[in-house]
């Protein structure tokens, strides 16, 4: 669906697709991709073996949608209120900066983003 316009993508899904993808964002397929949940369960092993364990800054170049996963993971955005993972605000030429700020044990870790446009 790369390159098509919202109207492009509609008439090629179908009706049918849509309402799927609408009901259940998490599990929707686009034919021949995979879903969030698909996504999400490949990327594990990455962040908990890799990511959850950096203490130094780590840079991640990747697919929109791996990114979005990647975000939703970390900030806890991820809510079938608050719509689709595909939703989320990930502008082209944007580097997004993330630093784990600790509130110690009862306050958990809160995230400071910083956008940069480059």
């Amino acid at each position: 669906c790369h390159g098509m316009t919202m109207g492009e993508i509609r008439q090629m899904l179908g009706p049918e697709q849509l309402e799927k993808m609408r009901k259940n964002p998490a599990h929707a397929r686009l034919p021949g991709g995979e879903s969030q949940q698909d996504v999400t369960k490949r990327l594990e092993p990455f962040i908990v073996d890799y990511l959850e364990r950096q203490v130094s800054p780590v840079v991640v170049i990747s697919h929109l949608s791996t990114l979005q996963i990647l975000y939703e993971y970390f900030l806890g955005t991820g809510s079938d209120s608050r719509g689709p993972f595909w939703a989320l605000s990930m502008p082209v030429g944007t580097v997004i900066q993330l630093v784990a700020r600790f509130g110690g044990a009862s306050a958990g870790v809160s995230w400071e983003e910083t956008r940069f446009t480059i």
